[in-house]
C-alpha cells in the first residue's frame, strides 16, 4: 500500500470514526449476547456493556481525531469535513449516553446502545457534509428512523402513537424543506428579473420555512405535543436522541443558514418572521415552564422541561436574524441538551430504583438515594446556568432585540419557571417519604455505581454551565469565517 493510499485510509477512519463505532454494532452486540460468552440470563447485561464500551470508544476517537484537514476526506467530488461542533456533540454525547445506558441497563440496553451510536454518527456526518440542505433531511430521516428503532416491537399503543406522531411531522417538514429549496433557487431570479419578486421577499420566504422547520423538529409551540408524548413514551435513550440532541444538532445548521440568508440581502428580515419566532419562543418557554410544574407524571416533566429548551432555541434563531454576526445563539444548542439529558439520567435512575412515574408517589426519593440526588442538583445548577452564562453573553440582549418589555418580562419568567420546576423536583425529594420509597432499600453513597453516578453528572454539568471547557476551539468554529465561500462552508 502507498503512502498516498495509507493516508487516504486513516483520513476515511479519522472522517468517519463514529459511523464505523455505530456499524461495528451491528455484529458486535448479537455476539456477545451469544451463549458462548456466557449463560442467556446474562445476555442483556452483556449487550448493554458492549455498547456502552463502544459509545466510550466513538467518544475517545472523535476527541482524538477533532477536525482539521487529516479528517477531511475526499472522494472525486464529494468532501467530508468533520466539523468541530459535530465532533464535540459525539465527545460529550458518547459518554453522556454510556452513562445512560449503564444506570438504565434492561433487557434492551444493546439496543439503547445503538439507537444512542447511530444518532451520534448521523449527527456527525450532517454537520460534516456542506451541501446545503441535505444535512436538515439527513437529520429529519434519521430522527424518524431512530424514533421506530427504540420503540422497538412491543405491542404499545402509546409508543406506536408517538412513533405516527413523529413520522407524521418528519413527513410535514419534509415538504416545507422542498418548498425551501424551490424559493432559494429563485432568489438568483430575482436579480435579474425584478419583475419576478424582490431578493428580500424571497430571503424571507426561506427564513420563515427554515423557522417552520425549527420549530418543528425542536418541539416548539404548537409543535410541543410531539415532543411531551415522545418523552412520555419512548425509552430514555431514545427520547433524548429524538428529541433532544438530533434537534440540536439541526439547531446548529438552520441557524447558521439563517445567519447566511440575513447577512446576504442589504434589508434586514423583520416582519411577521422576527415577531412570530420571537412570540413563539416566548409562549413556548413559558408553556414548557409552568407545564412541568403543573403535572405529575416524571415523563411529562421531563418532556416540558425540553420544551423549555426548545423556547430557548427558537429565541436564538429570532436573534439570529436580527444580527447574523452574533455566536450567542449557536451556543445555546450544546448546554441545553446536556442539561435535559442530567434530567434523562435523573428519570432513569429513579424509574430503576423505585419502578415509580409519580410525584406523588415519589415522596422523599431524595433521603433514599443520595446519589440521584446530587444529579438532580447538577442538573438544576446547569439548567440556571444556561440562559445566564451561554445565552444573555451570547453578544446581544432579549430585551434589545426584542424590542418589547414583553419579551423580556416573558423570558425571565420563562426562566423563572423552568428552575422552579427543578426546584420542585428536588422538594419533592425532601419531603416525607412515602410508603413505596420507604420500602425500597436505601442506595449506599459511596458505592461504586453511586460514585461514577455523581462523577457524572458534575462532569455534565460543568461542560453545560460553562465551568468546564473541552475543546475551547468549538465556539469559535461554530460559524465559517467571513473569507471563506458560502459553498465549503454551509453548515456551523
Amino acid at each position: 500500500m502507498s503512502e498516498a493510499e495509507t493516508l487516504q485510509m486513516l483520513s476515511a477512519l479519522r472522517a468517519f470514526s463514529p459511523l464505523l463505532f455505530a456499524l461495528l454494532s451491528l455484529p458486535v452486540i448479537p455476539l456477545v449476547r451469544s451463549n458462548r460468552f456466557g449463560s442467556r440470563s446474562d445476555a442483556h447485561v452483556r449487550g448493554g456493556s458492549a455498547a456502552v464500551l463502544l459509545l466510550l470508544a466513538s467518544s475517545v476517537a472523535a476527541l482524538l481525531a477533532g477536525s482539521g484537514y487529516a479528517s477531511t476526506l475526499s472522494v472525486g467530488l464529494i468532501t467530508v469535513d468533520p466539523s468541530e461542533p459535530g465532533r464535540l456533540l459525539v465527545t460529550l454525547g458518547g459518554a453522556v449516553f454510556a452513562l445512560i445506558v449503564t444506570v438504565g441497563q434492561g433487557r434492551r440496553a444493546g439496543a439503547m446502545g445503538q439507537v444512542a451510536l447511530f444518532g451520534l454518527a448521523i449527527i456527525d456526518i450532517s454537520l460534516a457534509i456542506p451541501i446545503g440542505l441535505a444535512p436538515i433531511v439527513i437529520l429529519l430521516v434519521g430522527s424518524a428512523s431512530l424514533s421506530a428503532l427504540a420503540a422497538g416491537n412491543k405491542e404499545d399503543a402509546q409508543r406506536a402513537r408517538a412513533v405516527f406522531r413523529d413520522l407524521r411531522t418528519v413527513g410535514v417538514l419534509l415538504t416545507v424543506i422542498v418548498v425551501a429549496e424551490l424559493l432559494r433557487s429563485a432568489i438568483p431570479l430575482s436579480a435579474t428579473d425584478p419583475a419576478y419578486a424582490t431578493t428580500s421577499s424571497l430571503t424571507a420566504g426561506v427564513a420563515m420555512t427554515l423557522s417552520l422547520v425549527l420549530l418543528g423538529m425542536i418541539g416548539a409551540f404548537p409543535f410541543h405535543h410531539r415532543l411531551v408524548r415522545i418523552f412520555e413514551s419512548l425509552p430514555i435513550v431514545g427520547s433524548l436522541m429524538v428529541g433532544v440532541w438530533i434537534p440540536a444538532a439541526l439547531s446548529l445548521i438552520i441557524l447558521n443558514e439563517l445567519s447566511l440568508l440575513s447577512s446576504s440581502v442589504s434589508e434586514p428580515i423583520g416582519g411577521a418572521v422576527v415577531t412570530t419566532l420571537f412570540f413563539t419562543g416566548i409562549v413556548t418557554l413559558l408553556f414548557g415552564g409552568f407545564s412541568a410544574l403543573l403535572h405529575d407524571d416524571v415523563g411529562e416533566v421531563l418532556g416540558f422541561l425540553a420544551v423549555g429548551n426548545a423556547g430557548w432555541l427558537t429565541l436564538g434563531a429570532a436573534a439570529t436574524l436580527l444580527h447574523p454576526s452574533a455566536v450567542g445563539p449557536l451556543l445555546v444548542a450544546l448546554p441545553g441538551a446536556l442539561v435535559i439529558s442530567l434530567f434523562g439520567l435523573w428519570r432513569i435512575s429513579i424509574r430503576r430504583h423505585y419502578e415509580l412515574t409519580s410525584l406523588q408517589e415519589l415522596s422523599g426519593w431524595a433521603r433514599r438515594t443520595q446519589a440521584i440526588g446530587v444529579v438532580l442538583i447538577c442538573a438544576a445548577a446547569a439548567q440556571t446556568a444556561v440562559p445566564v452564562r451561554e445565552f444573555f453573553s451570547g453578544g446581544f440582549s432579549i430585551a434589545d432585540d426584542g424590542g418589547s418589555p414583553f419579551i423580556t418580562v416573558g423570558a425571565l419568567f420563562g426562566a423563572g419557571s423552568l428552575a422552579a420546576a427543578a426546584i420542585r423536583l428536588f422538594l419533592v425529594g425532601l419531603a416525607q417519604e412515602s410508603r413505596d420509597v420507604h420500602r425500597t432499600h436505601a442506595g449506599k453513597i459511596l458505592s461504586p455505581a453511586a460514585i461514577w453516578l455523581m462523577a457524572g453528572a458534575i462532569l455534565i454539568s460543568g461542560v453545560a454551565g460553562g465551568f468546564i471547557n473541552i475543546e475551547a476551539a468549538a465556539s469559535g468554529l461554530l460559524r465559517p469565517d467571513a473569507v471563506e465561500s458560502v459553498p465549503q462552508n454551509s453548515t456551523p
